[in-house]
């Protein structure tokens, strides 16, 4: 059966962030996820993941100047610096929370650039980050990002992120497939994980338009699951999607589909 994780950044919205470790925990979630937990203290929250048997299956590793919009760092010319400090604070976090899995954001293109430009930054900042990781049993996920909500985010095709993988040849750098964010730039979701299965570590769900659901929309979620299970796949798919009203009423796809146990 398919693992499923709760995204508490977005679900459970209606509760105080810390609270929300338990809510998921009594949704019958096994993990949660989280966008940027940097703002919360990592004692905290290693605190509830004990209390309710949690594992934190994925962090984001820090973006950069949020005021700026920053994506990620790693091909951004000139901040090597910084780029090198988000590591060390992501690897604070994920050792703090014996999480095992790191994604890290490419970042947007500088004006006038494309990923061709950049492309040599980014791997060596790619190799670096493995290399800082690796020896921790941390693995670093590459997730292609939609240019309809990123405009000028450097790795927006599943492809892209693949030849890199493919490039740097380490076995700790894997791809988290995002299907709503892969539908909306180039569709062909089966396809892409039968062609590319042995790269991807981590999937994310949520319907297209409108990010909600996995049930809502034009993804036929139910067909890309089963074809998920049916070719073993192990990871943990993670629930990144905005309710639509509340969360647990809305996880009722999830307990009709045998993901979660029944109320």
């Amino acid at each position: 059966m398919l693992k499923l994780s709760a995204n508490i950044s977005l679900l459970f919205g209606e509760l105080p962030f810390l609270a929300r470790f338990g809510a998921a925990a009594r949704a019958g979630f096994a993990a949660v996820e989280a966008m940027y937990p940097y703002d919360q203290r990592v004692e905290d929250m290693a605190r509830e993941l004990r209390a309710h048997d949690l594992t934190q299956s994925v962090i984001n590793l820090p973006p950069g100047n949020a005021a700026a919009a920053e994506k990620g760092l790693a091909a951004l010319p000139g901040r090597e610096r910084d780029f090198e400090a988000s590591l060390e604070l992501g690897l604070e976090y994920a050792q703090g929370l014996g999480c095992e899995r790191v994604h890290l954001l490419t970042g947007n293109l500088p004006a006038g650039m494309a990923l061709q430009d950049v492309r040599g930054l980014l791997v060596r900042n790619l190799e670096r980050a493995v290399r800082f990781f690796e020896p921790h049993g941390i693995i670093v996920l590459l997730e292609p990002l939609s240019l309809q909500m990123l405009p000028r985010y450097s790795l927006p095709r599943v492809e892209d992120a693949i030849a890199l993988i493919e490039d740097i040849g380490s076995p700790s750098l894997r791809l988290q497939l995002d299907l709503y964010h892969t539908q909306m730039e180039q569709g062909n979701l089966a396809a892409l994980i039968e062609r590319y299965e042995a790269h991807i570590d981590y999937i994310q769900v949520a319907g297209v338009p409108g990010r909600h659901e996995p049930t809502v929309g034009e993804i036929n979620y139910a067909y890309l699951l089963d074809l998920l299970t049916r070719r073993g796949f192990q990871g943990w798919v993670g629930c990144e999607y905005v309710p639509k009203g509340s969360t647990v009423d809305g996880l009722l796809w999830a307990r009709d589909w045998g993901l979660l146990p029944q109320r």
